[in-house]
Formats: structure tokens, sequence, C-alpha cells
């Protein structure tokens, strides 16, 4: 076996970010010389007393393919077809993993596909990783690989719609995708121990169930609690089974509104891929040294059950994740959830204003409201084409860096004026109402967008406004773009 090798990212046909420094990386001999030669330039550096190294390398302008050699003592690795372009890590939960081929326009747009200059890496799900850093046998290996007919199938779907549209806004782009997800995943998983126990909250919501979930149990104890869930998810199988060939015509989503949905998250083990900081860990760490130049972020549903700690910890995943990456400056866009009713209360609205807050309070960190889409008792659409493609659209540079959103309140008159950033001009479909205090109480008020501001009438007394602050929002404010203002709650000063 070789002692010279690279992590597990660095493969033929990568994408490494133009006119950006970049890094290699990978474990030789300790102590030994590695030495990497690029466009007539090398670079050396000494591998560390565990023989992991890393090497940065100067920018290399956009549209550049080329070869790189790393070698050490008389072992040596070529990487081939390198690309300079623009790099985008996508990464959350569920519906970003939500796979192409399950995408209910897949094979219309497999058969029309127009696409170049597109790749894509699918960082392996690590789920549970030992002390003697050994990778299971069964762990799925990945390549770069180019996005075409044979390989789309792999590639998120909110990913491909969102190429779709950088390709047709600069076709000669080079792009690279990381895709780097895992399903049924609350952001703790996802974050270092340093942001879980920076906060009592966050201790006592993620830190202390965990702890009690997985002390002084027996093994026999785990497989009765994950024969219970078993049994459980049987169950709901086959009511929901019954219940469907009983009622041929309605549904999937109507027919889980009736007969509940499937149970989750199932028990908690010390090697869970849902245990707090798991992820971060196995997966986030595997690309550390990998230089992207836009992170992506979707995920917020499967913390639900939680959702007053989102914003803490979202303000942590990005200030440890740009450290990590040693970028403090790395852009993040963040994708605020669609609508889906079927969850506690307010709890996606809640989750969706922290999602707006965190992107109006830190630096380079933008909101992309797909709030006008999702299904109302189907929390996977396999419709992802408007988000995709907003996501696209945003990402690109070539207009708006975000949704539109109230930024600013001022009372003129008996009037609230609500002023809107990200929009040349509103526009209303249908009636638009708010949800107005006053005194403590509730209750409904139309009110007008006129240019970019929003007017609300009689404003004396007001204490606080909503719009489209629900699970299951109608938003009816969007810009010249049809991207929808954000959901919002606010305090009126």
């Amino acid at each position: 076996m070789s002692s010279l090798r690279l992590d597990n990212i660095y493969t033929d046909g990568m994408v490494v970010p133009a006119n950006k420094p970049f890094k290699i990386s990978g474990q030789a001999i300790r102590n030994t010389q590695v030495t990497l030669e690029v466009l007539d330039k090398t670079y050396s550096v000494k591998a560390n007393e565990k023989g992991d190294w890393v090497i940065e390398i100067a920018p290399i302008p956009i549209q550049v393919t080329t070869n790189i050699k790393i070698s050490s003592l008389d072992e040596f690795i070529v990487l081939k077809k390198v690309r300079t372009g623009t790099v985008i890590l996508l990464t959350g939960q569920s519906n970003i993993e939500f796979k192409f081929r399950d995408d209910s326009e897949y094979q219309e747009q497999i058969a029309h596909l127009n696409l170049k200059n597109v790749y894509f890496y699918n960082v392996p799900q690590l789920e549970y990783q030992d002390d003697k850093i050994t990778l299971p046998k069964d762990l799925e290996t990945s390549k770069w690989q180019i996005a075409n007919a044979e390989t789309l199938w792999e590639m998120s779907d909110i990913g491909f719609w969102m190429i779709k549209k950088l390709h047709e806004l600069n076709p000669d782009e080079v792009i690279g995708i990381v895709d780097c997800y895992k399903g049924g995943t609350s952001i703790s998983s996802w974050v270092p121990e340093s942001v879980l126990n920076s906060d009592n909250k966050l201790i006592d919501t993620f830190v202390k169930p965990f702890k009690i979930a997985t002390t002084n149990k027996s093994k026999a104890d785990y497989e009765q609690e994950f024969s219970d869930y078993n049994a459980a998810v049987e169950k709901h199988n086959t009511d929901l089974a019954k219940f469907q060939s009983e009622n041929p015509k309605v549904s999937l989503s109507d027919a889980k509104d009736r007969v509940g949905h499937t149970p989750w998250p199932p028990p908690m083990t010390p090697t869970s891929y849902l245990r707090p900081n798991g992820l971060f860990h196995t997966m986030i760490e595997q690309v550390k040294n990998y230089v992207v130049d836009k992170v992506v972020w979707y995920q917020g549903e499967n913390d639900a059950p939680n959702p007053d700690v989102y914003g803490t910890m979202l303000k942590g995943l990005i200030i440890s994740w740009r450290k990590l990456f040693c970028d403090k400056s790395l852009p993040f866009y963040v994708v605020q959830l669609p609508g889906y009713f079927d969850e506690p209360k307010d709890s996606w609205a809640i989750i969706r204003q922290y999602q707006l807050e965190v992107t109006q309070n830190i630096n380079d960190v933008h909101l992309i409201s797909i709030a006008d889409t999702g299904e109302k008792h189907n929390i996977h659409p396999t419709h992802k084409r408007i988000a995709g493609t907003r996501i696209g659209e945003i990402i690109s540079g070539n207009g708006y860096d975000s949704t539109p959103y109230v930024y600013r309140q001022q009372i003129v008159g008996d009037k609230l004026i609500l002023f809107v950033k990200a929009a040349g001009i509103l526009s209303q479909k249908g009636k638009t109402e708010f949800l107005v205090q006053r005194n403590g109480t509730w209750v409904k008020q139309e009110v007008n967008a006129v240019g970019k501001i929003i007017a609300i009438d009689n404003a004396e007394n007001i204490t606080k406004i909503r719009y489209a602050y629900e699970n299951y929002p109608t938003c009816t404010l969007f810009n010249e773009f049809l991207a929808p203002v954000a959901p919002f709650e606010m305090e009126i000063k």
C-alpha cells in the first residue's frame, strides 16, 4: 500500500476555485518532504509527526485545465485534468439531498439535456469513525465526475436546477459542486463541540439528552428500543397502505394527514449519525482543506421540535465553518424553509425568522427564501425547479444577492412604512394581509405595496406585525424576479 495518499476529494477531473488560493492535502511518511508541481511552479512542505500535510497553491486563472504532480521519496501521484472555475458547497439535510432522479421532471430534462463544464463530487456519507481512524468496509467511495445524462441521477435535485440556471446565465463558466448532506439530521449534527458547549440552552437541548440516551445501557436495551421503533414504523406503513387501498383517489399527502407520518427519529445510540457533532467530524471535516467559493445551506426541517435555539445554532455553524475552512468571509447562502403544515404550530415560521435574522446580522450571509414553494403534507416535494432555479439566480452574482426582505420601519403620520431590500418594484398576487398586534390582540389587516415599500394604515398602537408567519404560508408579495418577500415577524418601535 502506498504511503503517499491524497485526501479523498482530490481526484482526477476536480474543479478548484479560479483566481483564489487553494489547498491540496493528504498523508505521507511522517517528517518526509512532499513536493507539488503545477504550471511550472513547485511547492514543498514537510509532513508532520502524524504524516499529515497540506500545501497551499497560488491562484490559477479561470478557464485553465492542467495536471498536478505530488511526490514524496520515490512515490508520486498525478491529478489529471484539474480545472479552475466556481466551486459551490451544497449542504444540509434531506431536501437538498433529494436526488435529481426522483424529480417529477427528471426524464424530460435528461432527454433534452444541454449542459457543459459542470462537475460534481458527492462526499461519502460516513456516519461514524472510531478512534483508530478505520473506515467502514461498506463505505461508498466517490470521485469527481462530469454532470451528464449518465451521472446526473446521482446529483442533488436542488443542485441540478441551480447549475442549469448558472449554465444558462454563463455557458462557458466551469462549475464544481461539492455535495455534502445527510437526510433526517438536526443542525446539531453539523457543528463542533465548541458551539454546543457555548450556551446552556444548547447543552440542555442537545448535549444532556444525548448523554442520557446513551449512558448505562446494555446491548439488549438498544436492541429493544430499535425493536419497538421498527414495530411502530411497520404499523404506520401497514395503516398507510390500508388507508390508500380503501381510498385510492386520496393523494399521498392527504393520506399521511389522516394516518400520520413515518415515526422519526430512531433511537439514539453512541454511534448514530444523528448524534451531536457527528457529521461535522465525519463529513464536513472530510473536505476541510478543499477551498470553495460559496456555501449553500438548506436545513431546518429536523429542528422543528426545538425551533427557539435555531438562531444560535446557525450563527455558530457559520462562524465555526469559516474557521474550519480558514476563510473569514466565506459567503453563505441560507435557504429559508418552504411551506409544510405538519409540524408543531409556528415551528417552521420561527426557524424562518431566525434564518432571516442571521442573514441580516452576519456579513456575507445571504437569504434565499423558498417559502412560496413546498407541499402542505409532503415534506419532500418532487418539484424542485423553482427552488433550485432561484438559488442559481441569486448565487450567480448577476442580480440581487438575496431574496427581498423587510429591513427598516418608519412611522409616517398614521401609516407604518416598511422598506424592502432586493427589490426594485413589488408586485402582489391577490390580497396581501399582515397579522397586526394591538394591545395584545392579533388581527388581520390588508396592506398595500407601492414601489419597494409596504404601507400599513392606522399604525397607532401597533406593537408587532407578522407576514406569512405560518408553517405553510401564503406568500403574496414578490419582487420583479418573482422572488418572494421573506416571511417575518417584527416588533414596532
